[in-house]
C-alpha cells in the first residue's frame, strides 16, 4: 500500500505499479539527478520492521527542464519475506 499527498491510495503490487507505469509514459525524460534517505526510530519485532525516514532528492521531469528539488518524510512499514528479505507493505509519504 502506498500513500500519496494529495492522491488515492496505491493498494496492492498491480496498483503501484500501474500508477509508476503511467508516470513513466507521463514523463518519459524523467531523471533522478540524486536521491539520499536518512532512517530514523528502526524497530523491528516478529517479521516486521518500521521505520521513519527522510528522503531529499533532486531530479528533472525532462532533458531541458530545469531541476527540481524534493523533500519529504515518511512512514514505512515492511515484511520479512520467507527468503530472509524486506519487502515494504506501507509507504506514506509526507510532502
Amino acid at each position: 500500500m502506498r500513500f500519496m499527498p494529495g492522491s488515492p491510495p496505491d493498494v496492492g503490487k498491480q496498483a503501484i505499479l500501474a500508477d509508476n507505469e503511467k508516470f513513466a509514459a507521463e514523463y518519459p525524460g524523467f531523471k533522478v539527478l540524486r536521491y539520499a534517505a536518512k532512517y530514523k526510530n528502526i524497530q523491528i519485532e516478529d517479521g516486521l520492521a518500521c521505520e521513519w525516514g527522510e528522503h531529499q532528492a533532486q531530479f528533472k521531469m525532462s532533458p531541458e527542464a530545469p531541476p527540481v528539488s524534493w523533500h519529504a518524510t515518511g512512514f514505512h512499514a515492511l515484511k520479512r519475506q520467507s527468503d530472509g528479505s524486506w519487502k515494504f507493505a506501507v509507504l506514506i509519504l509526507n510532502q
